[in-house]
C-alpha cells in the first residue's frame, strides 16, 4: 500500500506483507455508520488513529486493544486530518479478524468492565441496539430491572502490519 500524494506529508504508516507484527484497533459503529465503508477479512485497510483514555474499570477488558502507554487505539474519520499534514498516526495493513463488539448498558452509561466479542468475515455497516436485555446477569441487577441492556458498539480489527510504529 502505498502513502502517495499531495498533502500527506508528516503521515506516519504501517505497510502490509511480510511476516510483521500485528496491532489491534476498536473501529467504533457511529464512525461506520456516519462516513465508514464495510471491509472483509483479508482487505487493506488505512485509517487514521486516535488514541483515546480507557476508564479504569475498563481496563482490564480492553486490554488487547492498548498501545505501549495504555491507550486506545481507535480508527477515526474525524479526528486530525492527515491529508492536511498534521502528522495524525495512521495504521495500514491488511485485515486478519473482525470481531463486533457488544457492550452492557445501565440507564444509558456503559457498565465498567462489560465486553462481548463475536467473530465475522465482513465489518456492518450498521449495529443492533438492545442485543439482548438480561438483567438477571446484570450486576447489581434486581428482578424485573428494566434499565440494563446490550448493544453493538463498533468492532475490534486486528490489521497485520510489516514494519515501523503505529504509533507517533
Amino acid at each position: 500500500m502505498t502513502d502517495a500524494g499531495p498533502g500527506r506529508a508528516g503521515r506516519k504508516t504501517e505497510q502490509a506483507g511480510g511476516s510483521g507484527r500485528s496491532v489491534r484497533v476498536f473501529y467504533p459503529d457511529w464512525e461506520m455508520e456516519c462516513c465508514g465503508t464495510p471491509f472483509s477479512v483479508g482487505d487493506e485497510i488505512a485509517w487514521t488513529l486516535v488514541h483515546e483514555d480507557v476508564a479504569p474499570g475498563d481496563a482490564a477488558v480492553w486490554a488487547d486493544c492498548l498501545d505501549e502507554r495504555g491507550r486506545l487505539r481507535v480508527a477515526t474519520r474525524h479526528g486530525p486530518a492527515p491529508e492536511k499534514g498534521s502528522g495524525a498516526p495512521v495504521v495500514a495493513g491488511r485485515v486478519r479478524s473482525i470481531q463486533v463488539v457488544m457492550a452492557g448498558y445501565r440507564a444509558g452509561e456503559r457498565v465498567p468492565g462489560e465486553r462481548w466479542l463475536r467473530p465475522v468475515e465482513r465489518c456492518p455497516k450498521w449495529f443492533a441496539r438492545r442485543v439482548t436485555a438480561e438483567p438477571e446477569a446484570a450486576p447489581g441487577a434486581g428482578p424485573g430491572d428494566r434499565s440494563y441492556h446490550r448493544d453493538e458498539c463498533g468492532v475490534i480489527v486486528e490489521v497485520a502490519v510489516a514494519r515501523g510504529r503505529c504509533e507517533p
